[in-house]
């Protein structure tokens, strides 16, 4: 019979900006109770519609039922940062300046107290003055928007994410409810995902290689798309922002960034430095030779090899073949033109090739469970691994059942 169990555990907190974490960490673990179990896989969500809790309930019966693993859905800090996942729209300061100074240059003064019904009122001033001839018939403001998520949480973008995955394979292999095949201790890890959610899991394996034996990729970015963060809007709003739309007003172009605590401002104790760029960077030549020396996973990819403005193809090649040369199994298929889609697997020649999730778990989950399977377990006794970053060394380690973190300053 599959089974359902929902989870809320203690996870991480903000290491790097100091931020003592207000939520707990929840995830969903799937699994048929008359199974051996011979894997943990977990599918990770990224920020478009897999991230919707009902395809992911579904996704999981479907795998847990077709194959003998237990499948986890993992709640991540930040998923709820889109309004299809309960986020919602509200004006920070950097915001509330661009609109006052947007209304003036269409001589409207903004007041100083700005209620929640206003850019409606000012959709429809908008209105009134299209039809009066004083506004051009296609005219649309152009204004800055912010994502509240959900929980109360913000943006840190990657490394308290990936925790959250690697604290929930913790717990898991710690608190196993089902019929393991083999030693828990030995129970393979395999993580899927698209776009943010299988970055995320690239950045798991590089910071607990020890705990993860595979990965199934697809279009993650191999460097960090600092646009997503938040904070883009304090150079340009119109150009680094998360997404726009107007489909909210008839005459208002929002461009719209999640809340984040990161910022450009150098002199501020939340600067977002080099180092914290490096840290989240899956190319990283350096740290790739860093993980190289802990058990390798195997990397499973699939990207489109069209101009992809978040997750460009040629650092994405270039990442696969640094791989190959480490010693990494790695196998990276780059979609190149339509005579490789079948309307089913894959449909678009676009970023995340508009893949089934499905059909890729059912292709790829049975040759890599049968590789692991067959190669020699690696053993690691040293579950710690450092990474110098620019200014600052990153520790990732294990104690007390959960990946903690320690960023020190280099001297």
């Amino acid at each position: 019979m599959i089974i359902n169990k929902t989870y809320e555990i203690p996870s991480c907190d903000d290491v790097e900006l100091s931020v003592k974490r207000e939520s707990v960490l929840e995830f969903k673990l799937c699994y048929d109770d008359e199974k051996a179990i011979r894997a943990l896989v977990f599918i990770v969500p990224g920020l478009g519609g897999d991230a919707n809790e009902n395809y992911r309930e579904r996704l999981a019966q479907f795998v847990a039922s077709e194959f003998d693993v237990a499948v986890a859905s993992v709640n991540y800090h930040c998923i709820g940062n889109r309004p299809q996942t309960g986020a919602t729209y509200f004006l920070d300061e950097i915001d509330k300046i661009i609109l006052k100074n947007k209304c003036l240059k269409i001589g409207i003064k903004a007041p100083d107290y700005i209620a929640d019904d206003f850019l409606l009122k000012l959709d429809d001033e908008i209105t009134a003055r299209k039809n009066n001839g004083i506004l051009p018939g296609d005219f649309k403001l152009e204004i800055s928007l912010t994502l509240q998520p959900t929980k109360n949480e913000y943006q840190n973008f990657g490394v308290m994410q990936a925790q959250d995955v690697i604290n929930a394979a913790l717990f898991i292999k710690a608190n196993p409810p089902f019929k393991p095949a083999t030693d828990i201790n030995e129970l393979p890890v395999v993580l899927v995902g698209s776009s943010h959610g299988a970055y995320i899991n690239a950045l798991a394996a590089k910071f607990a290689p020890w705990l993860i034996d595979g990965l199934i990729d697809n279009s993650s970015y191999a460097k960090l798309f600092w646009e997503l963060i938040g904070f883009g809007k304090e150079v340009n709003y119109l150009k680094f922002y998360g997404y726009s739309t107007d489909t909210h007003f008839n005459n208002i172009r929002v461009y719209v960034s999640d809340k984040t605590m990161w910022t450009l401002n150098e002199s501020s104790p939340n600067y977002f430095s080099q180092a914290h760029e490096d840290i989240r960077n899956i190319l990283n030549i350096e740290h790739l030779k860093i993980q190289s020396a802990y058990p390798k996973p195997i990397y499973v990819g699939y990207h489109c090899a069209v101009s992809d403005h978040c997750a460009p193809p040629e650092e994405k090649s270039e990442l696969y073949d640094k791989l190959q040369k480490l010693g990494f199994d790695a196998t990276l298929r780059m979609i190149k033109d339509e005579s490789e889609l079948d309307g089913r697997f894959l449909k678009k020649l676009t970023h995340g090739l508009d893949m089934s999730i499905k059909l890729l778990i059912a292709k790829e989950l049975p040759p890599m469970l049968e590789k692991i399977a067959s190669r020699k377990k690696q053993i690691c006794e040293n579950k710690s691994i450092s990474y110098i970053s620019d200014d600052l060394e990153y520790k990732f380690f294990e104690a007390d059942g959960k990946i903690n973190l320690q960023v020190k300053k280099q001297i």
